[in-house]
């Protein structure tokens, strides 16, 4: 009987070990690793930085936009593009997100897909995916 109890532990045991081959062990590791690589995250360790600062965001945006419509309109507001800055610092997935009047929307994406590579956030060291919404300011002058 103990030697029956001994032959059927060591058999389950045996095909316990033969049954988790290295592929299954990792490719949880990997698939988990993909889904991270392709997250679009929206707060991370270190966020994502404009070359030159906000500063020099503002500036170019300012030095870049063109109001549109007549110089008769006197619409003024803002607009509020969202976009993904890649883990290369390019910029993807531009949307206006909040609309101030026709036309405006059209003319902050146009100026956000100008905008240079920014510095690419960061998750745990390794540069991350990250959604950033910006506000364009429209004012007539």
């Amino acid at each position: 009987m103990k030697r029956f109890v001994f032959l059927t532990t060591a058999l389950a045991l045996s095909l316990l070990a033969a049954a988790q081959t290295p592929q299954e062990t990792t490719a949880p590791r990997q698939q988990a690793a993909t889904e991270t690589d392709n997250a679009i995250f929206t707060v991370v360790e270190q966020a994502p930085e404009y070359p030159g600062g906000m500063e020099a965001l503002y500036q170019f945006i300012a030095s870049n936009i063109k109001y549109p419509g007549s110089p008769e309109t006197s619409v003024n507001g803002k607009v509020v593009v969202s976009f993904v800055i890649e883990k290369d610092g390019s910029i993807s997935n531009a949307k206006v997100v909040r609309e101030l009047a026709p036309g405006f929307g059209d003319e902050a994406l146009r100026v956000v897909k100008l905008m240079p590579k920014w510095k690419p956030g960061r998750q745990n060291g390794e540069p991350v995916r990250v959604q950033f919404n910006l506000p364009v300011n429209f004012s007539q002058k």
